[in-house]
């Protein structure tokens, strides 16, 4: 039995982890899983196409939907992703959804796809590869457009529909791992978190972004300079992604040439995507 499943990364509007609410926007960057499902209960895990430090997520993923339908058996899981791992770019939640809907796929279940975004979510606390449960990223990753939650209590608050609005990422070489960073001082400055969340949830979501993404990036020790570049030359709005170190900036396609010769000047790489509309009709537009 074989199944497949994708999902898509994210930017961070408001990072969950001082303050428990967070919010993310879906982006077009994708993460394909396939499932082959065996007798032997060993479960192989491969990302096929990136070199990532530890798959405990994919395999969590697996269990996940196994140990909730009362299901024994292993698989063969392969990866493949365009999404850089620990930048915040969302590829853990990306990763997580997309190995629980192709384990769904290859053992034939149905089941809504909020609750698999939930199996995705408590598999990615098992595995330690995230702070919050991250439900905020998963929603945004698996529906695409706005989502702004509660992920402690794993709720919905708002969320709504998103223009296609051009999204660029600078990725620096460096990797920072979640479970790694000091949650203890982030939660020091939940005030401001919950500010921006506050801009986010009456819908000034590119506000909430510049606030949050100019507060993470100087908690975290980023430097503030490519997002202030960004808006300086039209973006509609910038910030860190999640705990960086990857900055994401959001733009109208005829500003876009401006923000890449600026930050194609710092000599590290840079993906331009587009923001992924939602799946389901969710209410109003996001603000522009």
């Amino acid at each position: 039995m074989r199944g497949t499943g994708t999902s898509y990364g994210a930017a961070t509007i408001v990072n969950a982890m001082p303050s428990g609410f967070g919010g993310a926007i879906g982006v077009w960057l994708k993460t394909v899983a396939e499932v082959e499902i065996t007798e032997d209960p060993t479960v192989e895990a491969v990302a096929a196409d990136q070199e990532v430090d530890d798959c405990s997520l994919v395999v969590e993923s697996f269990r996940a939907v196994t140990s909730r339908y009362g299901l024994s058996c292993g698989a063969r899981i392969m990866v493949r992703s365009e999404i850089p791992p620990a930048r915040g770019m969302k590829s853990s939640s990306a990763a997580s959804n997309a190995v629980v809907l192709a384990t769904l796929d290859a053992l034939g279940i149905e089941c809504e796809e909020m609750e698999a975004v939930r199996m995705g979510v408590l598999a990615s606390k098992k595995a330690g590869v995230t702070v919050t449960g991250a439900f905020d990223d998963a929603c945004a990753s698996l529906f695409g457009g706005v989502f702004l939650t509660d992920n402690a209590g794993m709720r919905v608050l708002r969320s709504w529909d998103a223009e296609e609005l051009t999204a660029l990422f600078l990725v620096p070489e460096e990797r920072r791992y979640s479970g790694r960073v000091d949650t203890e001082r982030l939660r020091s400055y939940a005030r401001v978190s919950l500010m921006a969340f506050n801009e986010a949830i009456e819908g000034r979501v590119w506000q909430a972004m510049l606030i949050n993404g100019m507060a993470m990036a100087r908690i975290l020790g980023f430097d503030t300079e490519p997002i202030l570049e960004a808006v300086k030359e039209g973006a509609a709005s910038a910030g860190l992604c999640g705990k960086g170190p990857a900055i994401c900036a959001v733009a109208k396609p005829e500003c876009e040439g401006r923000i890449l010769d600026c930050w194609r000047s710092r000599g590290d790489p840079v993906i331009r995507t587009k923001i992924r509309g939602s799946s389901i009709s969710r209410g109003e537009e996001i603000d522009r």
